[in-house]
């Protein structure tokens, strides 16, 4: 059995040998970037979860199929665009977001505590949109980040190749 893990681990492909993102953490796929939004739903329920303390009062056998039907119904909804790539930091932002949205929604902590754990569809369903509805805002505000970051940037490097021109053609005047 030992052995068997070790041969698994030796068969990952290792750090080097994989190729890099296109820029930064962007996923260079669609299928990439479907993998980052369940990953990103998987962590922002189990977070939620945590936080409304519905998962230390149940059972691993209750609550991990609870959470996969939750990031199903979660990322089943969702069109993400492509290079959706949310760092632990956002994650933590939209979890707070959502659960400020669901304590609002069901009249305060203890109540929202309460009813995560009937695990009713009904519930299941406003906390699903209103994960939907935050990791949009998210993936909305990331990519007119990146959208902002890229034009400053487009910026500088124009501006800097006009003040390069601009000095070699002052030095060429001034040489005889």
């Amino acid at each position: 059995m030992e052995n068997d893990r070790k041969d698994n681990i030796n068969q990952l492909p290792s750090p080097e040998s994989a190729e890099p993102p296109a820029s930064g953490c962007e996923a260079t796929t669609k299928k990439d970037s479907g993998d980052q939004l369940r990953l990103c739903a998987t962590l922002l329920t189990v977070r939620v979860l945590t936080k409304c303390q519905a998962l230390k009062t149940r059972s691993h056998e209750e609550w991990v199929p609870h959470t996969k039907h939750l990031v199903s119904q979660t990322v089943e909804g969702l069109t993400i665009p492509e290079g959706f790539c949310p760092d632990a930091k956002h994650t933590k932002k939209i979890c707070k977001a959502v659960l400020r949205d669901l304590r609002k929604q069901f009249g305060g902590r203890c109540m929202l505590e309460s009813v995560i754990l009937l695990q009713d569809p009904v519930v299941d369903t406003v906390i699903v949109k209103s994960m939907q509805v935050h990791i949009r805002q998210q993936s909305a505000r990331l990519a007119k980040k990146a959208t902002s970051q890229s034009l400053w940037k487009d910026i500088l490097q124009v501006s800097a190749f006009s003040a390069g021109l601009l000095a070699a053609l002052i030095l060429l005047a001034f040489i005889p």
